[in-house]
């Protein structure tokens, strides 16, 4: 209906003759991963945790985008639809659905230089790594902390204002994912500040930049649902330097269940969770090597099995102008709480972007 209802108003004249919307550019995004090794193959003996989506040797798609999207001075737009394999297997326990659905459906207007109004299913802006487009994840995904202490997408209004050197977004949005209404009286409400030095791209990795880069990010949010009220946040840094590039990010969420419940809780008492994720690269022509070390503890007063880390390891090779990529890894899992589980994995990722 979205793409309809896009293709309408492109075909629909203004008073001067030219069209409603700036002219759209088709967008597609494919990554495959094909596991060359996964140390637990067994199902009765797999515990599976966060980070591990339990891949046992062969391919799969982990994730397809595919949409339409339009910008100029002053009106902006887009569409798309995909499909994502589960994180890992306690987003997959959850119900994740890996169907074809909505990813991003949104429109802006930018009032005056340099302020974007933008409204529809869009990302919540917390979180460099989580900001950045999947198409330039070095890794394919992001870290264990970062897929989850952030809010993902939703359905929601962000004003984006940029002056010299500082970016500042503020946003509400429903807070319960659902695209047919919100479900609930509570609303997400979320602020981030950031500042950059230099000329180089900041929500990307990959390439060259000349001089000193750097971009440093504060954001806040709170989710007030039906039966949790949580509120998060966060600081993040990015270093680019020629061919190097450092990524670090800290994360903090707290939790409590509400008075008067009408439903189950996602948790019975007030829980903190936390986690960091750094990450350093250095592309020499088309390759880029990087190493990745993340944390996630999902209730900071226990240890068990919610305390996990992992190390990332690969290169990435890419070309066609960084439309077509390829890589090898080796995720290092390790358990800080609980009983150690060997459940590494050597994995390659493919991926095409237009």
């Amino acid at each position: 209906m979205s793409l309809t209802l896009i293709g309408l108003l492109l075909s629909t004249n203004s008073y001067a003759g030219e069209s409603a919307l700036p002219a759209p550019d088709a967008t597609a995004l494919v990554q495959t991963w094909m596991t060359l090794m996964d140390q637990d193959e067994s199902d009765i003996a797999d515990p599976g945790g966060y980070g591990d989506p339990e891949d046992d040797t062969g391919l799969k798609l982990r994730r397809v985008r595919l949409g339409l999207e339009g910008k100029d001075d002053t009106v902006k737009y887009g569409v798309r639809v995909g499909m994502a394999s589960a994180f890992d297997v306690v987003e997959e326990a959850q119900g994740h659905d890996a169907g074809l659905g909505l990813v991003d459906t949104y429109v802006g207007y930018a009032p005056v230089k340099g302020l974007w109004i933008v409204g529809g299913l869009q990302k919540v802006p917390v979180s460099r790594e989580a900001l950045m487009s999947s198409g330039n994840l070095t890794f394919t995904d992001r870290a264990v902390s970062t897929h989850w202490l952030t809010p993902g997408h939703d359905l929601g209004l962000v004003v984006d204002g940029r002056w010299t050197f500082l970016r500042g977004r503020i946003g509400v949005f429903n807070g319960s994912g659902d695209l047919s209404g919100d479900d609930n009286d509570g609303k997400l409400f979320v602020g981030r500040l950031e500042g950059k030095m230099g000329d180089g791209a900041v929500y990307r990795t990959s390439g060259t930049v000349d001089g000193f880069t750097m971009a440093v990010g504060l954001d806040g949010w709170t989710n007030n649902e039906t039966a949790v009220q949580s509120s998060g946040y966060g600081a993040d840094l990015i270093v680019r330097v020629e061919g190097l590039t450092l990524l670090a990010e800290g994360r903090r969420v707290v939790s409590a269940p509400k008075k008067d419940l009408v439903m189950v809780p996602g948790v019975f008492s007030e829980t903190t969770r936390q986690g960091v994720m750094t990450q350093v690269g250095y592309t020499v022509g088309a390759f880029e090597p990087a190493i990745r070390y993340s944390i996630l503890d999902d209730d900071m007063d226990v240890e068990d099995v919610g305390d996990v880390a992992e190390g990332m390891a690969g290169v990435t090779w890419h070309g066609d102008d960084g439309r077509v990529r390829a890589g090898t890894g080796y995720a290092y899992r390790m358990e800080r709480g609980g009983q150690p589980v060997d459940n590494d994995t050597v994995r390659m990722w493919m991926q095409l972007k237009l």
